[in-house]
């Protein structure tokens, strides 16, 4: 994990180098909260973005070679005075990323499923018997 270096400015626009990748990140003050915009060797990945605390900016497993995540205390919402001081910018490479993730089982059977997640006996199909 890296830190990127935020500054305590409303809206800034900072270029970082990255895995070998050029990142281009534009962060706005947009009413109360801080939108994400960010180019990856200038392509857009994310465009105007709600940035949430904890939460993987780049949404989606396929759009990442690498992914960022606003760490704030107590999950507070992401505000840009605070930038340096008690919320930061981290960068996780993919095979960090890979090694956190939960890995999806190749095939799906009945024990994937939680059974405390089965419906109640009362919407059983007529002539069903628990065992």
């Amino acid at each position: 994990m890296q830190n990127v270096p935020l500054q305590a400015v409303p809206n800034q626009q900072f270029a970082v180098a990255l895995d070998d990748n050029q990142w281009d990140i534009t962060l706005k003050t947009t009413n109360g909260t801080v939108s994400v915009t960010m180019l990856r060797n200038g392509e857009v990945i994310v465009e105007n973005a709600r940035a949430v605390a904890g939460m993987r900016i780049i949404p989606c497993i396929y759009q990442e070679d690498g992914n960022f995540v606003i760490v704030t205390q107590n999950q507070e919402v992401p505000e840009y005075s605070k930038f340096g001081v008690t919320q930061f910018m981290i960068y996780l490479s993919a095979s960090e990323l890979d090694e956190i993730r939960v890995p999806i089982p190749s095939l799906i059977t009945q024990s994937y499923f939680d059974p405390l997640g089965a419906l109640p006996l009362r919407f059983a199909p007529q002539g069903y018997v628990q065992e």
